[in-house]
């Protein structure tokens, strides 16, 4: 009986090693899956960057329709100097981080220029200056005056 436990003990110590190994593997292409989309990431936004400097007159749509929550997180990332991540911005807001992150990308898919930056594994979001410009001189996204009032008036408190 001795002898039957020993041998199913061995063979489940051989499965167990082979689990362990296939969990090893998983997570080290798990974390170079992670790393390449990181440098994707960068790439695009860079790519931004020399599509931003060639063509230095872009001409922004003037129909951009926000929504009241899409316009708070648009004016986080107007009224800040240095970029943000969706942790600051949820912070500020009372948002979810999530909810942040889904703002933005629809901020971004309506046209607004948001330039991501990933630094030390985070995330960084930043209004592109030259929208930034046009949008002080022309309002082209019908900011709420309430809501920019309000947020402007919290960042000089």
């Amino acid at each position: 009986m001795k002898q039957a436990f020993s041998s199913i003990k061995q063979e489940m110590d051989g499965h167990l090693d082979s689990i362990n190994q296939n969990t090893n593997e998983i997570q080290t292409c798990y974390e170079y899956l992670t790393e390449l989309d990181s440098k994707i990431e960068k790439i695009n936004s860079r790519l931004d960057s020399f599509e931003l400097f060639l063509n230095p007159e872009t001409n922004y749509p003037e129909n951009i329709k926000l929504s009241l929550r899409e316009q708070e997180v648009f004016m986080i990332l107007y009224a800040v100097e240095e970029p943000s991540t969706a942790i600051d911005i949820s912070r500020r807001l009372g948002f979810t981080v999530e909810m942040v992150e889904r703002y933005v990308n629809n901020i971004i898919k309506k046209g607004v220029p948001i330039l991501k930056n990933f630094t030390n594994g985070q995330v960084f979001f930043s209004l592109d200056l030259k929208f930034k410009d046009v949008q002080a001189r022309k309002n082209i996204l019908n900011i709420d005056e309430g809501i920019s009032h309000q947020l402007l008036n919290e960042k000089a408190i």
